[in-house]
């Protein structure tokens, strides 16, 4: 599997994802919010930029890139979402994360 970064928002303003879940991540300063799963449309394992808004009766949340994330079905996991996690991590200096009830955060 490679890395690579997405298109851009403008290209792909929309994102399905399925066996997603949501990630706190923090560096030691700053924590923020990421979906992590699968982009059915496309085909491969993404991570979003922090989550700014989230509509839990819709499943849909907005990144700080302005990307729209539309969550399909229930949390799950995926191999190839979990690689881009991993990398993610490393190449952003996260030194702790810990998966996170998405519609209690923004109940």
């Amino acid at each position: 599997m490679s890395l690579f970064r997405p298109a851009s928002v403008k290209d792909m303003p929309e994102v399905f994802l399925s066996r997603w879940h949501v990630t706190e991540a923090s560096d030691g300063t700053d924590k923020t919010l990421h979906f992590v799963g699968y982009n059915s449309k496309e085909g491969y394992g993404m991570v979003s930029s922090p989550i700014v808004e989230f509509d839990s009766s819709k499943k849909c949340g907005k990144t700080r890139s302005g990307r729209v994330y539309q969550l399909v079905g229930q949390p799950g996991f995926n191999l190839e979402a979990d690689y881009v996690w991993q990398n993610w991590k490393e190449i952003n200096n996260i030194t702790e994360s810990q998966e996170i009830n998405i519609f209690e955060q923004f109940a």
